[in-house]
């Protein structure tokens, strides 16, 4: 899931799953009994590598964090490391149950230790049944990792919490759909030092966030867009965007509320002192922040079009590219702009927007590729986007559905999927002047691959996944094969099977 490169030492991040047919456990007399059907766990580990001698790799430590990857940090020769162990809640109830999380650092032992009870932490009020594992790392050393849990979920170094308000909590509110079901995250901040994450502050905001893009840290202060209420609702709980502004203790020095409602946040971007924000609904509006003043943000400009971005990349300062799908708008019966009309995704779209004009957005160029059904990583997954100013290029990986031909019943009108067409890479030119220039698309895929196909795709070990380029050769990357393609004309000059 991640690799890491330091001076000779290579870090590989990943998940590793066991399973137990049958697993034993100790009753309240401490009798050991047997629970069955087995279960299932995840763990994440990291190998840290000597690649010293490329051809002579060995395998130097490894550290495992029971649960599921959640992000990592490398900061010079320290690793930080987080894992999210969900609590099978079924195994509370059996006595004696081991619900405590656990950990192996093969620099101490082999063996897996539970982290004791009591040095864990707890976010108070969270309605997660969550442990957060982080775990500091000297890749240099041979020092034990440092290892801390808490109760409750978490998302990234700052750590965000949803957070249900403690009436809502204690009264069961939270199923009923009331007023008190409302989430708030809670942003608790460490600091990273000497291989150990130290707690600092803790603060909250109203709503919830999308991904890490909704939160960024910019000199003392901390920004963060949020989406609260009910996307659908028509009385008070309706749906509105937010962005905070919080100072370096994580205390609320400004904001702007009631953005967009009755949509919610897409994607979100923060560039120094602007901020984009992407809602919808049915339009896609995109709003232009400044957050030059931390207690005064103000939105300065707005621009609805067609479609939603599920990612904004930034190309320059006064310009971002947005990733995400193009849409078509259909009333009941159909036709387009009814009232009670509804937004239906399409084939994927990208869009350069000029922000010179704060006030002004204007999207100068779009590129829309194939129809409803196809889809990327990228949309996902910001490291499927291979994207070079200086060389004006732009690839990432793609699946692409076919059509032209729309269909619906009485009453209730809907786009025809596509047909299955391509896996593979798309590669463009992109500059100021031109737009989206499509130089080709590569595949890993055979002549047969495609006759085989039919009208769908699958997860296929051929389907590109990442492009890099090295000098001027550009290379895909499948689980099967890479594949090295000359960057100027895009002619294959070689592949290696994976095996």
């Amino acid at each position: 899931q991640e690799l890491y490169l330091h001076e000779n030492k290579m870090v590989v991040i990943g998940t590793s799953w066991t399973y137990d047919p049958v697993y034993k456990v100790k009753d309240s007399a401490n009798n050991e009994k047997y629970i069955s059907p087995g279960r299932a766990e995840s763990s994440v580990k990291a190998l840290i590598y000597d690649i010293a001698d490329r051809e002579n790799v060995k395998l130097l430590r490894e550290v495992e964090l029971e649960g599921s990857y959640i992000s990592s940090r490398k900061v010079g020769s320290n690793l930080y490391l987080l894992a999210n162990d969900n609590i099978n809640y079924g195994s509370i109830q059996e006595d004696g149950a081991d619900i405590a999380p656990s950990y192996r650092d093969t620099a101490v032992e082999q063996e897996f230790n539970d982290i004791d009870f009591g040095s864990i932490c707890y976010f108070p009020g969270t309605a997660e049944l969550n442990y957060l594992i982080t775990a500091g790392i000297d890749i240099d050393g041979s020092e034990p990792a440092n290892v801390r849990a808490y109760l409750g979920a978490g998302r990234n170094l700052y750590v965000a919490v949803t957070n249900y308000s403690e009436a809502s909590a204690l009264s069961g509110a939270m199923k009923s759909g009331g007023a008190a079901n409302e989430k708030n995250t809670q942003i608790y901040k460490f600091g990273m030092k000497d291989a150990k994450l130290k707690y600092l502050s803790k603060g909250e905001v109203p709503g919830t966030i999308l991904n890490q893009f909704s939160m960024d840290e910019n000199g003392d202060y901390f920004r963060i867009a949020t989406t609260k209420g009910r996307v659908g609702a028509t009385d008070a709980s309706i749906s509105k965007n937010c962005l905070y502004v919080l100072d370096n203790m994580l205390s609320i020095t400004g904001k702007i509320e009631d953005m967009a409602p009755g949509e919610k946040i897409y994607s979100v971007r923060f560039m120094g002192d602007r901020a984009y924000v992407v809602t919808f609904k049915t339009i896609d509006p995109l709003f232009a922040v400044d957050l030059k003043d931390p207690a005064k943000p103000v939105v300065l400009g707005a621009l609805k079009i067609p479609g939603y971005s599920d990612y904004l990349h930034p190309y320059d300062e006064n310009h971002i590219i947005g990733f995400g799908k193009d849409t078509v708008e259909l009333g009941p019966e159909g036709g387009t702009g009814d009232e009670g009309s509804m937004a239906f995704y399409m084939g994927m779209k990208m869009a350069l927007f000029d922000v010179t004009d704060v006030k002004n957005p204007v999207e100068m160029f779009r590129e829309k590729i194939g129809d409803r059904g196809t889809d990327s990583e990228l949309l996902q997954n910001h490291k499927a986007l291979l994207f070079s100013k200086e060389k004006n290029l732009l690839a990432f990986p793609v699946r692409v559905m076919e059509s032209g031909e729309a269909r619906g019943t009485a009453g209730a009108p809907f786009p025809e999927y596509g047909q299955f067409t391509f896996q593979g890479a798309y590669v463009y030119n992109l500059d100021l002047d031109h737009g989206f220039v499509r130089q080709g698309r590569l595949t890993h895929l055979t002549e047969e691959d495609f006759l085989k196909a039919g009208s769908y795709w699958y997860d296929s070990e051929k389907n590109i996944e990442r492009i890099l380029y090295i000098n001027e050769n550009l290379y895909t990357l499948s689980k099967m094969m890479i594949k090295a393609n000359k960057l100027e004309g895009l002619q294959e000059t070689g592949s290696l099977v994976i095996k």
